[in-house]
């Protein structure tokens, strides 16, 4: 009989033992190690952010001559289509990225994007732009001259390229903080490059 009383209480014994091991030192073993990835990761992202320069106001004029600045204060993502841009299956993939951007952060006040072009462009871009919720969101920046803008973002994006070692590409996206300031570029024909540009956003939106 005290044979078995003994058996249940190293029993007890060992099942306090392996309670007091999982609160005391795996849990937070655990817990510690995933906090510790969670902080690289981030610190990692937020290396990836630079300083490339501010972007211009995109001012609207209300009647009554009242100027709002619709890119203040705003995470934004810009990208210049240039002259009369055409339905290329390049610009119907950034059509589409913004599409995918507004369905994801569009209900933030926060954030916005900004399509940059010189003319109309041909019916077949309007017509496929103007199918995207997307187009009544975005800040459409209808410009007679594109040089400030390009010289703004070009110019950032030369430096982003020298500083980080990537090759240039014709077509990329810049993102900016609610300073205005241009904080990276991504290939806007790479869908890792747009992912990351994706967590970077979440980053940078304040919280709400």
């Amino acid at each position: 009989m005290s044979q078995e009383k003994e058996k249940v209480t190293n029993k007890r014994k060992l099942i306090i033992f392996a309670a007091m091991f999982l609160i005391f030192v795996a849990l937070p073993g655990m817990s510690w190690y995933y906090l510790s990835s969670g902080l690289n990761w981030h610190k990692k992202a937020y290396a990836e952010l630079g300083n490339y320069g501010k972007i211009r106001p995109a001012f609207i004029i209300f009647p009554d001559g009242e100027k709002r600045d619709q890119l203040k204060e705003k995470v934004v993502v810009l990208h210049i289509f240039g002259e009369n841009p055409d339905i290329s299956p390049v610009n119907q993939k950034i059509l589409d990225t913004g599409e995918n951007l507004f369905n994801q952060f569009g209900k933030n006040y926060s954030f916005t994007l900004c399509m940059i072009k010189e003319g109309g462009g041909t019916a077949e871009f309007k017509t496929y732009a103007q199918t995207r919720p997307s187009s009544d969101f975005a800040t459409w920046v209808w410009t007679g001259g594109l040089g400030s803008w390009r010289t703004i973002l070009e110019n950032g994006y030369e430096s982003y390229s020298l500083a980080s070692g990537t090759p240039a590409v014709k077509e990329y996206f810049a993102l900016c903080d609610t300073s205005g300031t241009i904080r990276r570029f991504y290939n806007a024909e790479d869908d890792h490059e747009i992912g990351r540009m994706v967590e970077h956003i979440a980053m940078l939106l304040p919280k709400q």
